[in-house]
């Protein structure tokens, strides 16, 4: 694996490596949208750099980082090392999804999850983008395992949208911001989610 470089992304200082999804406009799509309080309990699913986590702790926000990938937790180590960010408000954790976790509820979990139609597993990176069948496999997966109030995650139009929004509805989310960007073929839809009962 190559040494991490450097990079800035809204305004952040990043580390990167080869094995570490490279924030994009989906990640922008998502700093647009999210929004956190002061002392929220709030989890960084799928981690890779950071960033979006790194952007909940400047809100006043506690937040643990999870990623599958160990080297995009190491960048993850390494982008809060460089932003100076107070190691008392943050926990980094190398783990598939939720399951390292038995019995929690947080008050936000953001989650840029592996939304497009591929299985691609050779290497540590691909698991960045596989969705598995239909682009839908993860973040169905995930929306069966997560506990909180409000949830910040998007999906593509490449990925079967009925069956999101279905999975969302089952698991009692509402949607009360969407945001769309269309990349060429491609429509990225952001979503804040809240739980109601």
């Amino acid at each position: 694996m190559a040494s991490f470089r450097i990079i800035e992304f809204h305004g952040f200082k990043l580390c990167l490596n080869d094995q570490t999804y490279e924030p994009a406009e989906d990640t922008e799509l998502l700093l647009n949208i999210i929004k956190v309080n002061k002392n929220e309990k709030v989890i960084d699913l799928g981690s890779g750099t950071g960033i979006l986590g790194i952007y909940a702790l400047k809100l006043g926000a506690r937040v643990i980082f999870i990623d599958i990938n160990p080297y995009a937790t190491l960048s993850t180590l390494c982008s809060l090392k460089i932003n100076d960010i107070n190691s008392y408000s943050y926990e980094v954790i190398n783990c598939n999804l939720l399951t390292c976790f038995r019995d929690y509820t947080f008050d936000v979990v953001i989650f840029n999850p592996p939304y497009l139609p591929f299985e691609e597993y050779s290497e540590w990176i691909g698991y960045s983008w596989s969705g598995g069948k239909g682009g839908i496999e993860v973040i169905g997966k995930f929306l069966q395992q997560v506990k909180a109030r409000r949830i910040y995650t998007l999906y593509s139009s490449l990925s079967d949208e009925d069956t999101i929004w279905d999975m969302l509805k089952e698991r009692r989310y509402i949607a009360t911001k969407k945001y769309e960007k269309v990349i060429g073929y491609e429509r990225l839809v952001a979503l804040e989610l809240i739980k109601y009962d």
